[in-house]
Parts: C-alpha cells; structure tokens; sequence
C-alpha cells in the first residue's frame, strides 16, 4: 500500500478503538464525559487528516484511474484487500473496487477484473446489509450484476491458468444467491436454482482436476450455509416439497461437519448451526414445535455470557430473536413461554451492554435489528418501550444522552408555553380548550418526555452508518441518514407500548413552513399532536447542534450561536412561538444542558 492509505486504515482503526471506550465502573461521571470529549477531539482530527487524504491523494487517482501506473493499480488492490478484510470501511471499498473495475475492464486484465467484480459485489452485499432490508433494495441489483459478470467467467475456466483468480469465480457463483433476499416464492425459486448450479460444478469432478489446488470442501460446505438461510422461507408456508428436502439436506451436511469438527477440537457446537439443523428437522416433520422449542432453549442456555464472538453473538442476540419469531407462530406457545422469553430479552439487554467494538460489529447490528422487528410484547410486563431504551442506552449512549437532553428542553419550552401562551397547544392529545390542556399538565409533560427520548429510535436500525466516523458521509450515506425517521415511526408503530410516540419519531426534523426538512411520510397539517412535534424540533435543534460528541457529522456550535441561528429559522424551519418560548428560557436550557448531560451518561451506563 501507499503510505497514505496505510495512515488511512491507522486512523481508521484509532477511530474504532475510541468509539468503543466505555465507562469504567469506579469511574466518575464528569471525568468520563471529559474524557469523551478529548476521545471526540482526537476523533475529530483523525477524519479531518483521513478527508484531506482522501480529497488529495485517493480521489484524484480514482477520477483519472485509467492514466493510474501499475503500482498505483496494485497499491488500491491491497488497500481494497485490507478495508475488506478488517471490515475497517466498506463505503470506501466499494468506490476503491468499483474504480478498479473499470481499469481493469478497460485495460483487458482479466485477473484483475475478476477479482475486483468479486470485491466489489461484496461491498455491495454488505453496505446492504447495513441498510436492512427495510430501507432500500438498491445494491441488490448490484451484486447481482456484478457477481453475475465474475460467475460467467466459467466460460473461459480453461483459458485461465491462475488458482486464486479460478477461486474468485467459484466464490462467485455460489455467493450469486446472496443478491436473492427476500421470501417471495420467485425469488427462492432464483436462489434455489443459483445454489443448486454452483454446487453442481463444485462436486464436479472435472473441475476438482483442473484445479487440484482449490478448497472445494470449503466452498461446498459454504455453499450448503447458504442454503440454510432459506429456512426462513420454510417457516411462511410456501415452501415445496423439494425447497424442504434441500435445505434439510444442507443443514445436515452442516451440522455434520461441524459434530466432526467439534469432537476433533474439542470446542462446542456453534450455535448458528445447531438452529439451523433443528429447524429443518422441524419444518421436515421430524420434530414437533414443542420439541423444536426445547431444542433452541438447549442452545441459547449453552451460549456463553462472556462470548463476544461472531458465535456468541448469534447465541445470545439471534437466538432469542429467532425463537420468538417461533413462538409467535402459536398463539398458546406465546403465553406458555413467556417466562423464557422475558429471561431472554433481559439477559439480551444486558449482553449487547458489554458488547466491546470489534469487526464482529456488522454481524451484531444484523442480530439486534432482528430483535426490534421479532419482539413479543406483553400486556404489564415486557415493555418494548423500556427494552427499546435500554437497547439504545446499551449501544448507543450517545444517543440515549442526547434523547435524555432533547426531552428535558422540550418539557421546559413545553411549561413556558402553557404559561404564556397556552392556545398554541389546543387539540394536542385531545384537549380542545385551554381548561383541558392545564387540567391535563401533566400527562402532556409525561407524553412530550417520552417523545423526547423516543424520537431517535429509528437509528438503531442504521448502527452501522454511525459507526463511520473515520472520514465525512457520502452523499447516499447521508441520504441513509434521513431514514432513521422513517424507520423510527415504523418501529415505534408496531408496538402498543410505543404506537403513540411514532409520529415524533417521523416529524422531528420537519419543517414549520413545509419549504425545508424531512421526510416526505410526515404531513404537519394533518398532525393533531403537530404543536408537540414543533417543540421537539426546536429542543432537537438546540442539542444536536451544541452536543459535540452526538453531533456524528455536522458542525458543532457554542450555545449562544445556536440561539442566533434559531431566531434566524424562525417560522421557516421553527415555530414561531416554540423559538420565541425557548430564547425567553435560554438561561434554563443552559443550566440543563451543563448540567444534566454528565449525569445522562452515568444513566445511560447503569440501565
């Protein structure tokens, strides 16, 4: 590599390692929010140096990559070698690979072609991955096209002599099925059909004597993981015969191997497959739901606490999101395993609490999204509401602190309101008179609060996305940015305990005069709560341009500044008389935001 991307991925890694620095436990509040100050600083100086590196040594060779000299060329390719390998950036991967595509397309080096379509489609399958399947499909076709153009490389596997560049194309078929997400019937039938060619020339043993060099049991037994994935399409019914005894028929060969590797070692069986061999035994007919239950509750007991691993992760955060997605599919199994999974979601809590940062962070995020979208709730007990809080306090307590900030200046803004100008509020949470807005003082205080610290909610979809911190946002991950409102109101939609705080989560970075902000989904003027939903704007506004160590992306302002940045938008981004009540109380919002967010973070580390 070049020195400076060698400085790139050190700086990268340092970033990494400062983000996941919590707080000890003898550790004083004050003097841990000191120290993620001077952590933030460093961060802050580590991105700038990473986007001068970018702006003048990255970038102009990408622009101008077919006049690049070959150790220009070959530098890129290691670069590309280790973002992937360490999982340092995957943005910056796929615009690496896809530059190198290019050359190597146009310059006919077919070596070099094959293998960066494969590094490419692998940015792609994982920047989609960090999307989720709820956002957007857009690198779906991308993978597709870009792994289908390496897999057809089979034509030509005699006129190429080079074990690795022969290996990519392999990988490639077989990693083709990744492009198919999703359970319609059409697109199993893709995948299934992908899956069954590429195992059909991997057991092939014409190729196994061209290429003696090659991991073949590696890519078949990777190919058979593959196919277990599609036993979340078994679990809606649509699945044929066939679909059934092929993926029981993978999950065996699995579950095998790892029985075989297991005894050898002497290490345990991963969790991971032992689901899948048990689920297939299940939808196969062989086990009753019952015993299927039994069988999870076995693996999820013997998951390790203490194991941070990809394993250990799958075992105490997947485990319990896939069991419940089993429960639910019986409406007696709901109540009659309620103490299990109650135990499970505690002890979830309190596992992806010690979670340290590690490259094992892509496959986490995937795991507690699968937790927000399979939880089961129970009426008195079992609150989605204090799980999802304790899940953002867990993971991100950067954003549980400024949640904490924005609901205690919107309850202050709220007061002065009903002090001053009371009619500002009528129709909110029913109350069409001023009487009933302040005989109802304190469920709308109660209400506002709970909006304030649900009202970001829809970034736990995106923990990936916050996790960039090494360098400045693209312009499609800013755009992915945006969506955690929308994500927000669908999370907070699902569930009876959050329903009514979806519609903060959705408005609060809209605009009062409808020119600016978004998302599109939120319509002011349909909005009943709508005047509560201007107040979180405001008290948004005021913290996350003061908060330095939330602020991920933009621009950090002293608070007086961003008290004259606030009359500038009023009645243009603000309300009127929320700005106007917040700049009558600037000296109260002071106090809370110096004094109340170093014991937030003591909170947000003892839930």
């Amino acid at each position: 590599m070049r020195q400076y991307q060698e400085i790139f991925c050190e700086n990268t890694r340092k970033v990494s390692r400062l983000l996941g620095e919590h707080m000890a436990p003898e550790e004083e509040p004050g003097d841990f929010y000191r120290r993620k100050l001077e952590d933030h600083g460093e961060i802050e100086r580590l991105r700038e140096e990473n986007m001068t590196i970018l702006r003048e040594k990255l970038v102009p060779v990408l622009d101008d990559i077919l006049n690049a000299d070959p150790e220009d060329i070959e530098a890129l390719a290691e670069f590309a070698d280790v973002l992937m390998k360490e999982q340092l950036d995957v943005g910056m991967q796929y615009q690496v690979c896809s530059a190198l595509t290019v050359y190597a397309r146009r310059k006919k080096h077919r070596k070099l072609l094959i293998k960066e379509l494969y590094m490419a489609a692998m940015a792609a399958y994982n920047f989609q991955r960090m999307e989720g399947k709820s956002v957007t499909d857009r690198f779906r076709w991308k993978m597709q096209l870009l792994f289908g153009e390496a897999a057809g490389y089979i034509r030509y596997y005699d006129e190429i002599e080079d074990t690795e560049t022969r290996g990519y194309i392999h990988r490639a078929m077989g990693n083709l099925a990744l492009g198919y997400v999703g359970n319609e019937p059409e697109t199993v039938r893709k995948k299934m059909d992908v899956l069954r060619r590429s195992l059909q020339i991997l057991k092939d043993p014409v190729y196994h004597e061209k290429t003696p060099d090659l991991s073949w049991d590696l890519f078949i037994y990777k190919s058979h993981q593959e196919r277990t994935s599609l036993l979340s399409f078994l679990r809606s019914g649509e699945a044929t015969v066939q679909d059934i005894r092929e993926v029981m028929e993978s999950a065996q060969f699995v579950y095998d191997r790892q029985v075989r590797n297991a005894r050898e070692k002497g290490i345990p069986l991963q969790p991971q497959w032992e689901y899948a061999y048990y689920a297939a035994s299940y939808h196969g007919g062989i086990h009753t739901l019952e015993e299927f239950l039994q069988n999870m509750e076995k693996v999820y007991a013997a998951a390790s606490a203490t194991d941070y691993t990809q394993q250990g992760m799958y075992g105490n955060v997947f485990i319990p999101a896939l069991y419940s997605v089993y429960v639910k599919a019986d409406e007696q199994m709901v109540e009659k395993k309620k103490p299990v999974i109650l135990m499970m979601y505690r002890r979830m809590a309190q596992y992806v609490k010690q979670v340290p940062h590690s490259k094992f962070n892509d496959a986490l995020f995937y795991y507690i999204r699968s937790s927000l979208d399979t939880y089961i709730e129970y009426p008195g007990e079992g609150s989605f509401r204090v799980f999802i809080e304790e899940m953002v306090a867990c993971r991100q307590p950067e954003t549980y602190v400024h949640s904490l900030m924005v609901a205690k200046i919107s309850q202050a803004i709220l007061h002065r309101v009903l002090e001053r100008e009371p009619k500002q509020l009528l129709g909110v949470r029913g109350c069409d008179s001023v009487e009933a807005l302040l005989g109802n003082r304190e469920e709308l205080d109660s209400f506002l609060y709970e909006c304030g610290i649900l009202h970001d909610i829809g970034k736990m979809k995106l923990l990936n996305l916050y996790d960039i911190q090494n360098r400045g946002w693209t312009a499609r991950e800013e755009e992915l940015h945006c969506m955690h409102t929308v994500l927000g109101y669908e999370i907070l939609q699902r569930w009876p305990s959050t329903r009514d705080y979806a519609i903060a989560a959705l408005g609060h970075h809209s605009s009062y005069s409808g020119q600016d902000g978004y998302p599109e989904e939120y319509h002011r003027e349909e909005t009943a709560d709508a005047p509560l939903v201007d107040i979180l704007c405001v008290a948004d506004y005021i913290d996350r341009n003061n908060d330095i160590i939330a602020n991920y992306q933009g621009k950090v302002l002293p608070l007086e500044e961003v008290f004259e940045n606030m009359e500038k938008e009023r009645g243009v981004r603000l309300a009127p008389c929320f700005v106007d009540a917040a700049l009558e109380i600037r000296q109260e919002i002071r106090g809370i935001l110096e004094r109340d967010r170093v014991e937030a973070y003591k909170k947000a580390y003892e839930m």
